[in-house]
């Protein structure tokens, strides 16, 4: 990895509610790898995130030094973060909504410490809310640049409130990047005057491929012949039912055709009940949660990706997986995910909560072959030429040392957070 052609050693504060808690844990790395590459890069930064049960309060992973603040006692009752996220968890959960309170108090106490530690030159935090609050409260009395990424779940949203909260945001940060067209469109909508930097997730190209096809883990999916395969949360924006209401339909043409289903989350008992009702117990296995490092093998191992997405979809990380892997893709026309897949190019889009469609979709590309190789073949040269890490790692950090470079003082800034005229 290059250093830094901009600067070196610029000290960067990463705020974040998702993170891995352990060494392979199931939980989202995206913030691990982003910031794995800053540091790479020349630069030092430290990970401020929620405690879980079971994680260290403080460690070195990969020269990055995460610390995590604890916000209920005893610790073995935090169920606010991880597992599904804050707003799922709260759904569910009343000891997450008895942790709500607690945790806000302990987050912006926490961010508050290490800004006042003066060891930091700029502020990155992952989520308008409740990271980008924190962030933008802590950092204006120590004049530091405030940069905001946008995942989508926080800015597809009609909550008044968090609206509200998004836009006072935007309004006191020096940037916000986004993780595609759609969510970019929502924020400028939000907040026109806003900087917005286009800098997606990624995953590693050179850890994909399909020679990490695995029999033993194709048998474990259900061996179907085609093998489908859905993975990530199961959330109601995911449309996995919808999948599931699709199999009988993609059965009825490709008869051996299974489905495995990768994840976890509040709608699984639907998902199930859905399975029984439609019949296909016998199609669908169930493999629960997967560590990050199994995901390449069970990619690899599928003949093709779904992801039925219902208007909430900030990217689709899944489906950079899935092409790096050489496995084709179908996914809904919502969100993000257009800018992974571009119709009869990188894979083909359905429309959402259409089973009809996700069937005639999914039959199309395992039975065009042509159609299969293609896709396949300019999803993996899409992945490698956009979404590889070293290239995402490099738009954020010209982002951020621009921030660092440019960033007015407050007295000259007015409170809306624009420049004073």
């Amino acid at each position: 990895m290059p250093a830094s052609p901009y600067a070196s050693d610029v000290r960067i504060l990463s705020i974040a509610t998702t993170h891995p808690r352990f060494d392979g844990d199931s939980e989202p790395a995206y913030v691990l790898a982003l910031n794995r590459e800053l540091v790479a890069r020349g630069h030092q930064v430290t990970t401020l995130a929620p405690h879980a049960p079971g994680a260290a309060v403080d460690e070195v992973i990969d020269d990055v030094r995460i610390r995590r603040f604890r916000y209920f006692i005893p610790a073995s009752a935090e169920r606010l973060c991880y597992n599904g996220g804050i707003l799922p968890n709260l759904r569910r959960s009343w000891t997450a909504r008895l942790n709500l309170p607690f945790f806000v108090a302990a987050q912006a106490a926490a961010v508050a410490r290490e800004i006042a530690t003066g060891g930091h030159d700029v502020v990155h935090c992952h989520w308008l809310i409740t990271s980008g609050v924190m962030g933008v409260l802590a950092a204006g009395p120590a004049r530091l640049p405030v940069v905001v990424t946008a995942h989508g779940s926080d800015v597809f949203t009609s909550n008044r409130v968090f609206i509200a909260l998004d836009r006072w945001v935007l309004r006191r940060c020096c940037a916000c990047t986004v993780n595609s067209r759609r969510s970019g469109l929502l924020v400028s909508m939000l907040e026109p005057t806003v900087r917005i930097e286009p800098v997606p997730m990624g995953v590693y190209p050179e850890r994909l491929g399909k020679h990490l096809a695995s029999a033993r883990v194709r048998a474990a999916m259900g061996d179907g012949s085609p093998q489908l395969l859905f993975v990530g949360r199961f959330s109601a924006s995911k449309g996995v039912p919808d999948l599931v209401r699709a199999l009988p339909l993609i059965a009825a043409e490709l008869p051996r055709a299974k489905l495995a289903l990768v994840g976890y989350g509040p709608e699984e008992d639907r998902i199930r009940s859905t399975v029984e009702t439609e019949g296909v117990g016998d199609r669908v296995t169930f493999l629960g949660r997967a560590a990050a490092g199994d995901i390449p093998a069970i990619m690899a191992s599928a003949d093709l990706l779904v992801l039925p997405s219902i208007r909430v979809e900030g990217l689709g990380v899944v489906l950079l997986e899935a092409l790096g892997s050489g496995t084709p893709v179908v996914g809904s026309d919502v969100g993000g995910i257009p800018d992974i897949i571009s119709d009869g190019v990188t894979g083909l889009l359905c429309r959402s909560q259409d089973p009809t469609d996700i069937a005639a979709k999914c039959v199309r590309m395992i039975a065009d072959r042509e159609l299969n190789r293609r896709t396949t073949a300019n999803g993996r040269r899409l992945v490698e030429s956009r979404f590889g890490w070293g290239r995402v790692g490099e738009a954020l950090e010209r982002v951020l040392l621009d921030c660092v470079r440019c960033w007015p003082a407050p007295a000259a800034r007015n409170p809306a957070g624009g420049e004073a005229g």
